[in-house]
């Protein structure tokens, strides 16, 4: 019994997560932050 309420815990945050991830509201942030890596280093060129 135990495990099956660790497991429904487990689903339910699993939804939750993708839900959060997923969600229109953070789409820009995430765009942004996925063209970190493109940017030019001023500070780390050689």
């Amino acid at each position: 019994m135990a495990a099956t309420i660790y497991l429904l815990i487990l689903v339910a945050a699993f939804i939750g997560i993708v839900i959060w991830v997923f969600g229109r509201k953070r789409k820009a942030r995430f765009e942004a932050d996925a063209r970190i890596p493109f940017d030019d280093n001023k500070g780390n060129q050689s």
